[in-house]
């Protein structure tokens, strides 16, 4: 509510000590506040501009910093290790070339029994000739030389046969046993060598492993001296040890097979094992070359 007091009133109220605030006159209020409009824009335009600006940001209140949330809890980054520093490979050097050792190991072949010098037939043996076919035509019998002389080894651990399975009296008699002796037979029924007694066998015996070769006698020279008393048309030697023996060399026996031979002059042919044949029947085929081409070298009766 409004209190409109004249100058009389006032006065009254002073004397009794009530100090009475008014509001000054319009017109005293208006220039005042003009005044100081007037004073604040020559204050402003005194004042340098960067204070300015400081003076309006500071009246300005910055907005609450909002804080963050906080990030969960993240498993600690893997530390990665530093690979080990590989050591510098060296320089590759050529290969020396190094002379042959005599001591080093050959390629392996079966190899023949020999002796502490490596010859081949050192420590052998040969048995008695004897006729293949006893049984054969007595008209032929007279005859001092020709026919087929055929060397073998006898398997070291003959197998165990039956009755049915042994050589019967008209069949070849070698030292082999057992199928191998009946394959053997049928062969030589093939070229009919049954008909021409004059077919022998010697067996071909290795010493043992342990034996003392040192005074032993190579089996050339008693094989020539068989060779000598029989004079047959050829020799037919059975297996690889076998003919390594009788020839004196370590070469495979493809190419013992394929080279042509002579022993004190007499043709000589090799050929498989009729034993490697029952277990490779697929080299029956060039058994049979070798025995048509041993053969070839029989003289007719």
């Amino acid at each position: 509510m409004a209190l409109n007091l004249d100058a009389r009133q006032r006065a009254m109220l002073e004397a009794m000590g009530i100090t009475v605030w008014l509001p000054e006159p319009v017109e005293t209020a208006v220039a005042l506040e003009t005044s100081a409009a007037i004073a604040g824009t020559e204050l402003r335009a005194a004042e340098p501009v960067p204070a300015m600006r400081a003076t309006v940001i500071a009246a300005v209140p910055a907005p609450a910093p909002v804080s963050a949330p906080e990030p969960q809890s993240a498993a600690p980054a893997p530390v990665a290790v530093p690979a080990p520093a590989r050591a510098p490979a060296p320089a590759r050097q050529p290969t020396p070339i190094l002379p042959s050792h005599p001591h080093e190991p050959r390629q392996f072949v079966q190899q023949p029994a020999a002796g502490p010098a490596g010859e081949p037939g050192l420590g052998w043996t040969i048995s008695p000739a004897q006729l293949v076919y006893p049984h054969a035509p007595q008209h032929v019998q007279a005859s001092e030389q020709g026919g087929w002389l055929i060397l073998l080894e006898p398997a070291a651990n003959p197998p165990l046969i039956s009755p049915a399975q042994k050589p019967t009296a008209d069949s070849a008699q070698t030292a082999l046993q057992g199928d191998a002796a009946r394959l053997l037979d049928n062969m030589l029924r093939a070229l009919q060598l049954q008909e021409k007694p004059r077919v022998f066998s010697a067996a071909l015996h290795r010493a043992p492993p342990d034996a003392d070769l040192s005074h032993a006698q190579p089996l050339q020279p008693a094989l020539e001296t068989l060779l000598r008393e029989l004079r047959p048309d050829c020799v037919l030697v059975l297996g690889l040890a076998s003919a390594r023996a009788v020839l004196g060399r370590h070469d495979a026996l493809g190419r013992l097979r394929s080279e042509p031979h002579r022993i004190a002059g007499v043709p000589t042919v090799v050929t498989y094992d009729p034993n490697y044949l029952l277990r490779a029947p697929q080299a029956k085929a060039g058994a049979w070359a070798d025995l048509v081409q041993a053969h070839a070298f029989t003289k007719p009766v």
